[in-house]
């Protein structure tokens, strides 16, 4: 019950009561009674309808899933920044006339050092650049076409073209790789992490004849930077990939608490999805909740030594496999550590790449977008015994500028509930300054109980039972109002010595009815 709405739909009922009346000099003081609110509640006005299922019996659960951690292909797959120094000269003193080459190079092989025994034969760039420095030791300019046979994009190989002046470092250019698939393959295929590079060096036809010495010529040097694969393929090694310890922000109990709370029951479902195309195994460790400064280790051996099987690939669409591990009150201690109604999960871990080898005969394959996530899918039946439990709200409210509260003398909240669910509830509504402090209360202390509902012996609620509670506005609270920046409600249920287990079900509600009785000095001149 959001008093905002309460007060707002009061002062738009003076509003209106005002603007019906007719012009008159007199002065005096009058008495309005107006409908506020009539409203159906249950749990899911506090916590949100999408967390929410229900069972066949009826019994509501909160089912929500967190995303802990994910790997991606550059996690298993770094394709390392590559640079070279590649040298083009002659290697006798010679004229050279325009259009005629320097001499032949055969065709070379550039290794990436990838590390992990990772070995790749095919990959697509979604994003990388090449940037090559270029530098002329002739007077002349040089024509150079530096080729990557092995490196196609729609069947059409990679190749630069450039002219290159006069002088050291005369040319800087960068150039982009993306959408390119590289043969990994080397000259012979017989290799791994290898390009083919293939150069052209002639004088410029439109230059002059040039003497050349020996040694002289153009010389690059080539970066391969920020390379970013789309799709790789090969043998990813037999690696170990940490998982660093990080923390998931769960904010399905944060206007939730409980005093001695101890669930009936709770699962928690670990679901490993893996889009890469290589075995993994693995291990969670040092899971935590966490509330406040209070924590509840996750005791378990299930999470200790996980297989995971690769995903398929039919054309270019890949289907991930499905790694379940499910956590219950036999095999974990879940009740208590679910019970800490966590506002944090805490964990860490690591995951082994190709635990049994290189099975495939290299054909390893990882997407991007396709990697490794961890997803905890919770679920609790709402079953469970407490002491007292709490339910809060929030709302901004701005009555500075509301000219109506200037002419209220009085007025009197009456709160009507029919209360369906299985426990008393006491409610009060706190007025929070600027500085989130709290300014005054608006309910009178024990003056603002709801009545439970009347329980059968399995302590199902069989009849709704009805309460009234009166909320009086001084002016004094009035004028509160007016420096009030947020309005703090909570609803306590309180419990009976030694509760049996509290259930909700989907058909449990309050319905409330709320009427303002209003002192109001009217004017008129």
């Amino acid at each position: 019950m959001r008093f905002r709405t309460v007060i707002v739909a009061i002062l738009i009922s003076i509003n209106l009561f005002l603007s019906c009346r007719k012009p008159t000099s007199a002065n005096w003081d009058s008495d309005i009674i107006l409908p506020v609110v009539n409203s159906k509640l249950n749990i899911k006005n506090f916590l949100g309808d999408s967390i929410f299922r229900s069972d066949n019996n009826g019994l509501i659960h909160i089912s929500v899933s967190r995303t802990l951690t994910a790997l991606q292909l550059d996690s298993v797959i770094k394709l390392p920044d590559t640079s070279i120094v590649q040298t083009f000269s002659v290697i006798f003193p010679t004229t050279l006339t325009p259009g005629q080459s320097l001499t032949f190079f055969p065709p070379s092989e550039l290794q990436f050092n990838i590390g992990n025994d990772v070995k790749i034969s095919t990959f697509d760039v979604r994003k990388g650049l090449i940037k090559i420095n270029y530098s002329n030791d002739l007077s002349q300019p040089l024509d150079l076409i530096y080729r990557l046979p092995g490196v196609t994009k729609n069947g059409v190989a990679y190749s630069i073209s450039e002219t290159v002046p006069p002088g050291q470092n005369s040319l800087i250019k960068t150039y982009d790789l993306s959408g390119y698939n590289f043969n990994m393959r080397g000259l012979n295929g017989t290799v791994y992490n290898t390009i083919v590079q293939a150069y052209t060096v002639n004088v410029n036809p439109n230059s002059s004849t040039v003497t050349a010495s020996f040694g002289q010529g153009v010389k690059l040097k080539i970066s391969y930077d920020d390379i970013i694969p789309e799709y790789a393929e090969g043998y990813f090694g037999q690696q170990t990939v940490n998982i660093a310890k990080d923390t998931a922000d769960l904010d399905i109990f944060n206007t939730f608490s409980a005093t001695n709370l101890m669930l009936s029951d709770a699962k928690l479902n670990f679901k490993i999805l893996n889009g890469f195309g290589a075995e993994f195994s693995g291990s969670l460790q040092n899971i935590q909740s966490i509330n406040g400064n209070s924590v509840v280790p996750l005791i378990t051996s299930q999470l200790n030594n996980i297989n995971i099987n690769r995903a398929s690939k039919i054309g270019p669409n890949v289907y991930p496999t499905v790694k379940t591990v499910s956590l219950n009150p036999s095999n974990s201690n879940i009740l208590p550590f679910i019970s800490l109604l966590p506002k944090k999960l805490v964990y860490e871990g690591k995951v082994n790449v190709n635990p049994l080898g290189n099975i495939t005969g290299f054909k390893d394959f990882a997407q991007y977008g396709n990697g490794l996530s961890v997803i905890a899918d919770i679920d609790i039946p709402l079953q469970f015994k407490a002491s007292a439990f709490n339910l809060q709200s929030i709302s901004d409210v701005d009555f500075s500028k509301t000219k109506q509260l200037d002419n209220v003398n009085s007025a009197n909240i009456i709160v009507s509930a029919l209360n369906g669910y299985p426990f008393r509830a006491k409610i009060q509504a706190y007025m929070l300054n600027s500085a989130d402090q709290v300014v005054d209360s608006l309910m009178e202390y024990n003056a603002n109980i709801l009545s439970g509902g009347i329980l059968n012996a399995q302590n199902i609620v069989t009849q709704p039972v009805n309460s009234k509670i009166n909320v009086p506005l001084s002016k004094e609270k009035i004028e509160k109002l007016r420096a009030t920046k947020k309005i703090k409600v909570v609803t306590t249920f309180l419990m009976p010595p030694n509760p049996p287990d509290i259930k909700f079900f989907d058909n449990y509600e309050i319905d409330v009815n709320i009427i303002a009785e209003i002192n109001y000095k009217i004017k008129r001149n």
